[in-house]
Formats: structure tokens, C-alpha cells, sequence
């Protein structure tokens, strides 16, 4: 019997979930936490991190608060990277997250690792029900 081997082929597409800060204020307290997911083209995982960490800084800025106060966006680091299956197109998957409806079960992830849960609770733009 001979085992059935699964090639895959890398899509040479990644995409990178940043985080961001938005600081205000003469202590820079931080005021609000952004994630921002970009598209990168890549031929493995470490070239797409590099890109990522080179591109991260075009997103910072200055602001000024509704009060007057000065603020700055600034970039804090990766949270993800996942490759896309496919290229990128209309209707491309570029992000996905297993999450655990009860967190008091115990589902665990390809890792080993608990899996979150849900976040956020409530949708912004909820599935119409048919009742």
C-alpha cells in the first residue's frame, strides 16, 4: 500500500495583520489599538515578514484629537501572518480564524493551543434569520 502524498503549491501570497497605536497626549497614552491586514506578495513566509516590517511605517501618522490634542499612530508589531491558498482575486480568502463558541470546552488548535474565544461577540453586519 503506498501512502497518498498531498503536494501543495505555495500561492506565493501572504497576508500580515498589523497592529497600531494611537498614542495622545504629552504621556502618549494609548487611546485606541488598530489591526490592519495587508497583502503581500512573497516567495516564502520570512520575505512577506520582511516586507511587511519594511511597509509597516507608511501607515504611521500625526493627528490632532477633537480637543485639540496632538496624537501619533504608530506601528507596534505583527500579531499574524497566514499564506493564501490562492493567489488574490475577487473572492479570495485572505483571513480566517478558528474560535471557540464556549470557552469552557476544550478546542484545540492544529498546535495544540486552546482555541480563543469569540471575538468580537456581536457582528457588525449580522446574517439576516430566517424565521
Amino acid at each position: 500500500m503506498t501512502a497518498d502524498l498531498t503536494i501543495v503549491e505555495p500561492s506565493g501570497w501572504f497576508s500580515v495583520q498589523l497592529r497600531y497605536a494611537y498614542l495622545s497626549g504629552e504621556h502618549e497614552t494609548v487611546t485606541l489599538v488598530e489591526d490592519r491586514v495587508i497583502l503581500l506578495e512573497g516567495p516564502d513566509e520570512e520575505a512577506a515578514l520582511g516586507r511587511a516590517v519594511e511597509l509597516a511605517p507608511d501607515y504611521e501618522d500625526d493627528y490632532e484629537t477633537e480637543g485639540g490634542e496632538s496624537g501619533a499612530i504608530r506601528f507596534e508589531g505583527i500579531v499574524a501572518i497566514k499564506e493564501l491558498d490562492d493567489p488574490p482575486g475577487h473572492g479570495t480568502e485572505v483571513w480566517h480564524e478558528f474560535m471557540s463558541p464556549d470557552p469552557s470546552r476544550s478546542e484545540i488548535d492544529d498546535e495544540g493551543e486552546p482555541l480563543p474565544p469569540v471575538y468580537p461577540e456581536e457582528m457588525a453586519f449580522p446574517r439576516a434569520r430566517d424565521d
